[in-house]
This record gives C-alpha cells, structure tokens and sequence, in this order.
C-alpha cells in the first residue's frame, strides 16, 4: 500500500510539474492579437475569420479574450462587433467563457501546436483551428492611411474607384461620376481596422466589395509590395459566390497629390 501511494505521489508531482511548465510558457505566449487562418485545414471565407486579443489584467493564468467579429442582427443587416469574454489555461486547455453574440458559451480548446506566431487548438466538439499571431492592433495603419487608387481587380468590370484611410478608423470611397471627375460615396462612412497583414472594414451597401446590405462587412488579407521605386498595396479575400468558394483581389496605387507652388 505505501509503494502503491509514493507511486500515486510520484505520477502526481509529474503530472503537476508538466502543467507548470506549460502554466509558464503559454500565459506568456498567448497574450497579444492573433487572427483566424484555417479550419479543419481549410481557409475559411475571409470574412468569416476574427480576431482574438488576449490580455491579463489580473491572475497569472486567466485573463480577458476580446473576439472581434462579424455580427449578423435580425434585420439581416451585418456589422463588426466585439465581446470582451473570460479565459483560463489549465495544462494544455484554454477554457472561454462569457457571453457571445447574445448567449453564455463555455468552450474548451485542446493546444495541439504552441510557437511565438502560430497556435492551433482543436476544439472540444472535433474542430481544429489555426490562429496566426500579428505584431499589435493597428500595426499597419500609418503605411495604409493616404489616398489609394484601385489600379488592378480580379474583376476587370469594376470600375476604377479612390479609398482614403482617415486617422480616426474611418475611410472615404470615391469614383467618378459622368463628368469622369472623383465624387466622394455619400452614403460611405465606414470603419476599418489593421492587425499586421490584416484588415478588416465595415461598407454600407457598397457592391463593389460584395455589401449588398447596409453594414455588411468584408475582411482582406494585406500584402505591401515595392514596384519600381512605389509601394503597392494588395487586398486579397477568400470569398463565396453563388455557393462557389474563389479568391477576390484588389490592386491599389498610391496617389500623388501634386505641390502647387507658392
């Protein structure tokens, strides 16, 4: 009986010693923006992906997780919401709790993967999920907020259009009306937001990004290239049509204002 219970003791003095070990090194590494890559190995529409924020306000191992999302409301109009929802991490489990999009969830995700840039979990129920950790919120958005001139699409009917990204989160679109001069959308007063490579906007009924409803919202990954001395700014989306899974792109240039002289 005494061998039997320093065996039980041994096993769990390990097992206690395994869970601080991944106690000190995940409550680090989770803390931070992280955002929605794959499900189930496959990449979701775009903008179907949230965004996690981590944070410890208080307690070595729980915490607060905000999920910023896209929110469908009754009227069948969407928008970009966020819930702020608790979480803890026992061993290899991350427990969240709260409420979500209007009811109580308690959901756990089993750490399959753990690096400085990548987590993947596998849900309770089966799911497993990719999240790709970005540098902080807003990274992106002084490279992105000048004048921008779609030069390029993945659809050559869309006609040339201006977006302007303001400091304040909101965002001017523009085109050309008959006399081919540049006229600000009036009914335009949407919001964006950049995490790294990632950037997610709300578009009132603006068909050309696929907003057929007053709200709707689109998500773009982002990808900054240089091109002949000028940096050039792509958005690419994972989008389904007419239930037919593709890849939407847009191919923005900046614009120069020219100095007039004095």
């Amino acid at each position: 009986m005494r061998y039997f219970a320093s065996i039980c003791a041994t096993v769990m003095c390990l097992l206690l010693y395994a869970c601080s070990d991944d106690f000190s090194c995940y409550r680090d590494m989770i803390i931070g923006t992280w955002v929605e890559q794959t499900f189930d190995g496959q990449v979701p529409e775009t903008k179907l992906r949230g965004v996690h924020v981590f944070s410890r306000p208080s307690g070595p191992y729980s915490g607060r997780r905000s999920i910023r999302c896209l929110v469908e409301e009754a009227d069948g109009n969407t928008k970009i919401d966020n819930f702020d929802l608790d979480f803890d991490i026992s061993c290899k489990t991350i427990t969240t709790t709260g409420t979500f999009k209007g009811r109580l969830i308690s959901t756990s995700e089993e750490v399959m993967r753990f690096t400085d840039s990548v987590l993947r979990v596998k849900v309770i129920e089966g799911e497993e999920i990719t999240y790709k950790k970005v540098s902080a919120n807003n990274a992106n958005a002084k490279t992105i907020q000048i004048l921008w001139e779609m030069v390029g699409s993945s659809d050559p009917s869309i006609p040339p259009f201006q977006i302007r990204f303001e400091t304040d989160g909101s965002y001017l679109f523009m085109f050309k009306n008959e006399e081919q001069e540049w006229e600000v959308k009036s009914d335009e007063a949407g919001k964006y937001f950049v995490f790294d490579a990632f950037l997610m906007t709300s578009f009132f009924d603006n068909p050309i990004f696929g907003a057929v409803d007053k709200n709707d919202v689109a998500c773009w990954d982002l990808l900054f290239t240089q091109k002949e001395e000028e940096l050039v700014m792509s958005w690419i989306a994972v989008v389904v049509e007419n239930g037919q899974r593709k890849e939407k792109s847009f191919l923005f240039a900046p614009v120069v204002i020219p100095v007039e002289e004095p």
